[in-house]
């Protein structure tokens, strides 16, 4: 459990602590990224920080709900303090002054928090309307008491959540990946020039020549746990891995190798240089960058020799260096073929995401990073959860075609978001699952063929769904409705009937705009922004 005690907290949210920003906005922010899950910019974006706030500390546009968010955090520091009514009843009292217009205005003409005033002004008009309603959201890393429970039983006409110690706890999944415990290893430098430095508390680093014989003594080669914090893992027999081998397996290029090989760096938690500077002591450490590197060296143990030397960079990080770690990773490997899936990969939201699949659907596997995924489980690789989302969720089924987007600049609007979690993942999946089994009914079939129309055909699955209660309901929050088998069979039932009346729609929309002579791609190159109402064929 994750201890949310004063003393510990702070650590905690320390990331989040900047000049200006009192506790209780970086907790907020903290919350917001690690529970809420929103993008640390949008969650910055939200937050209200300094005095004047009007007890509101932030604002956030849920449209996926259609409510607006209102958070109010507090810190405590005496564990032994609990949360009453008291401060609630506050809060309640500023909920109940944002659903009018007077009470919205009075807040801006009073308020001295530019950053609120702000907010209320770029919002005021979804406030009192009818299609969003306001949500309290508090958060505090105490417990709430019984006081606060009667309050929250007694004003259900308020919408209110209370995130207290153990809420927040039970709901946290840690996304920092650390350095593996691995052994102690020995590295052989006698009769090498090597290279040490060190960035007072930071770090500190050595660069030298190890032999390729001690590297592949490394522990987690045979698994890959050893480059767990690596953008990506062994990608098999690609090019670049076909050469590197070529040159391994030809004993008259190791002495040369070190010369035309870029290297490998090793992150540790501690390594060491015996007095006779002949050998180097490495504990707790992980390869990121060079994995395929050592990954072809592996592969080819059995025809290494001690000329094959490897020019390795080992860094120690400082314990308080959180953030330098990534920051090594990505550099070191900004210079390779590595994709922007490939930098999302250690991030915070797509960890989580990783994380909670395999918590709560231990069949599944949702894949992250290129080389990760095991052979026993059903892969979602994110690349595929993010098109889906992008059709079912944001509405945009013509904006899968470009994949390096869903990882750059549609990467927050995708998979950010308070709703995004492993159980939306994987139902989704399993409903374009469904949506795939209806491409072969669809005329002609070179549509049917067309890998936009299976992201267009669950964009119009949303679009039915919405325009029904129950279907509402389960847009905002599919896991409530998986819970049992019987659930699960059930709404896969209703979703195949649906399907197929859209195939059928579809089909003879096809036949009404000329049939094979319809231009669909020119179709699917529109935004889909300008037809949400409309068939592919443009008809109402």
């Amino acid at each position: 459990m994750l201890d949310l005690n004063y003393s510990n907290l702070i650590q905690v949210i320390q990331p989040y602590i900047v000049k200006g920003r009192v506790e209780s906005s970086a907790f907020l922010i903290w919350f917001l990224v690690n529970i809420y899950r929103l993008d640390i910019i949008e969650a910055q974006n939200i937050v209200c920080d300094g005095p004047g706030d009007k007890g509101i500390d932030g604002i956030y546009i849920n449209e996926s709900e259609e409510c607006i968010d209102i958070f109010q955090s507090r810190t405590v520091q005496n564990p032994q303090k609990t949360l009453g009514d008291v401060q609630l009843k506050e809060f309640i009292g500023s909920l109940e002054q944002l659903g009018t217009d007077e009470g919205i205005s009075s807040i801006i003409d009073s308020t001295r928090n530019s950053q609120l005033k702000n907010l209320l002004e770029e919002h005021k008009d979804l406030f009192t309307t009818s299609e969003y309603s306001i949500r309290g959201i508090f958060v505090t890393n105490t417990q709430k008491d019984r006081n606060a429970e009667d309050l929250l039983q007694a004003t259900p006409k308020i919408q209110l959540e209370v995130w207290d110690r153990d809420s927040i706890s039970r709901a946290y999944v840690p996304s920092e990946k650390t350095i593996p415990e691995t052994s102690e290893i020995t590295l052989d430098v006698f009769g090498v020039d090597f290279i040490q430095y060190s960035l007072r508390d930071i770090a500190k680093s050595i660069i030298a020549p190890i032999m390729a014989t001690d590297l592949v003594r490394m522990e987690g080669i045979e698994n890959q746990q050893l480059f767990d914090l690596n953008l990506r893992k062994g990608l098999n027999q690609t090019k670049v891995n076909k050469d590197i081998q070529k040159s391994i397996l030809d004993s008259s290029e190791h002495s040369s190798f070190l010369l035309y090989h870029n290297g490998i760096t090793v992150i540790c938690n501690a390594f060491s240089v015996s007095e006779k500077k002949d050998k180097i002591k490495m504990r707790g450490y992980s390869v990121v960058n060079g994995c395929q590197t050592v990954t072809s060296l592996y592969k080819c143990k059995n025809s290494l020799s001690k000329d094959l030397r490897i020019l390795t960079r080992i860094v120690q990080v400082g314990k308080d260096q959180k953030g330098l770690t990534s920051k090594i990773t990505k550099n070191s490997n900004n210079q390779n073929g590595i994709k922007a899936r490939d930098f999302r990969s250690n991030t915070k939201t797509q960890t989580r995401l990783q994380e909670d699949v395999s918590r709560g659907y231990p069949e599944y596997f949702y894949d992250i990073k290129r080389g990760d995924a095991p052979k026993d489980k059903k892969i979602i690789e994110n690349t595929l959860a993010g098109q889906i989302l992008l059709a079912f969720d944001r509405k945009k089924p013509s904006s899968v075609q470009r994949y390096s987007n869903i990882f750059d600049n549609l990467h927050q609007e995708i998979f950010a978001r308070p709703e995004v979690a492993g159980g939306r993942i994987v139902i989704l999946f399993e409903l374009y699952q469904e949506v795939e089994k209806k491409l072969p009914d669809i005329e002609p079939s070179l549509f049917g063929g067309y890998q936009i129309t299976k992201f267009f055909l669950l964009y119009l699955l949303a679009e039915v769904l919405n325009h029904d209660e129950q279907g509402k309901n389960f847009c905002k929050q599919p896991e409530s409705f998986y819970v049992t088998d019987i659930q699960k069979n059930a709404l896969l039932k209703s979703i195949r009937v649906i399907l197929g009346d859209l195939v059928i729609d579809l089909n003879a929309e096809f036949d009404d705009a000329g049939g094979e002579s319809f231009d669909f791609k020119a179709a699917f190159k529109v935004s889909v922004t300008g037809v949400e109402n409309r068939s592919c064929c443009g008809r109402e």
